[in-house]
């Protein structure tokens, strides 16, 4: 696997890493190892050991399931929110069941995987905000089996944007239709006329290989009651208040406080 190495950020945007207190920033920081993220990047491949992890600073990475005979389908969105390579927090020789890869470009801190058990030994904060977000993402990928059991269509693309805007904590979506119908695990003719009927009403705009999000409230709107469950469990479960994720904490001012 090839990752391309990257100037340090100036501050800490991951939110598990900005919640930490300046002391245990300290004993991590010299772990952690900036890097870019590209379109299409591996990071985990399926039935592969996992060496190290990956807190996002930005863009966006997915889990993908492999059915055999039916295809991909995503089974996991993670993005500035928490880290990819969840069975290093949970097995000494952890192994990845799901391919996770890259589909926003972004940044990175790398971090060794048996780093990563070492830490969250010493480090009670460290191990609390991951252990909430284990817990975040059980959550989420239950209610969202739910979602595409129970949910029409319309109300389950409306929500998968949502979720992915609110990760990356922008309009611009670089994705193309047959990779939404991969993602949602349905034929692409669906995603054409729900992603037309979204456009017609102003919600959305298409163009090559890319969805903008023009009206959030109207999606919103449209997005199945899952969205907001969750949502809500999320920002429960790590405790956060509303527009909390969204202002980054310095890296710069946590330096100062040690």
């Amino acid at each position: 696997m090839s990752v391309v190495s990257a100037a340090g950020s100036a501050s800490f945007r991951n939110e598990l890493l900005r919640a930490l207190p300046a002391d245990e920033l300290q004993a991590l920081r010299p772990h952690l190892l900036p890097v870019t993220l590209v379109t299409s990047q591996v990071l985990h491949e399926a039935e592969t050991p996992i060496d190290e992890v990956f807190f996002l600073e930005s863009g966006l990475a997915f889990l993908t399931a492999d059915t055999r005979d039916h295809g991909l389908v995503e089974v996991g969105t993670t993005g500035r929110d928490g880290f990819v390579g969840l069975p290093a927090l949970l097995s000494p020789e952890p192994v990845s069941v799901h391919r996770a890869f890259v589909q926003i470009p972004g940044r990175a801190h790398r971090l060794r995987a048996a780093t990563l058990r070492e830490m969250t030994e010493t480090l009670p904060t460290l191990r609390d905000r991951c252990l909430r977000y284990v817990q975040v993402m059980l959550m989420q990928n239950s209610q969202i089996a739910a979602c595409n059991a129970r949910h029409e269509l319309p109300g389950r693309l409306a929500r998968w944007l949502l979720m992915s805007r609110d990760r990356i904590e922008g309009d611009d979506l670089p994705m193309t239709q047959e990779f939404l119908s991969t993602m949602l695990g349905v034929r692409r003719a669906g995603i054409s006329v729900v992603a037309n009927s979204l456009q017609g009403l102003g919600l959305i705009r298409q163009s090559r290989g890319r969805v903008t999000i023009l009206d959030r409230a109207g999606l919103e709107e449209k997005a199945c009651t899952c969205y907001r469950m969750v949502e809500r469990n999320r920002a429960r479960i790590m405790g956060l208040s509303p527009g909390a994720a969204d202002a980054p904490a310095g890296l710069d001012k946590a330096q100062g406080s040690r």
